[in-house]
């Protein structure tokens, strides 16, 4: 296995860890048996695991879904 092709797998295994990782804490939150309290460190952990770009676009969606709701009332 050449390093370029090694390095290409690594990068794909990264990002898919990063996504399954993403996913889950997003479900953890979202899961009613969790507590207010539960739910604050699960965000706080993912602000953490989150690349900055990733956090800016989510709150780009989220103030656009924001914007349309609001319109729509």
């Amino acid at each position: 296995m050449s390093n370029s092709n090694f390095y290409t797998k690594l990068n794909k295994l990264r990002a898919k860890i990063k996504e399954k990782r993403k996913q889950d804490l997003y479900d953890m939150i979202n899961d009613e048996k969790n507590q207010l309290e539960d739910k604050i460190a699960l965000i706080k952990m993912s602000f953490k695991e989150l690349d900055e770009r990733d956090m800016v676009n989510s709150f780009k969606e989220f103030i656009k879904g924001d914007k349309k709701n609001e319109t729509k009332e």
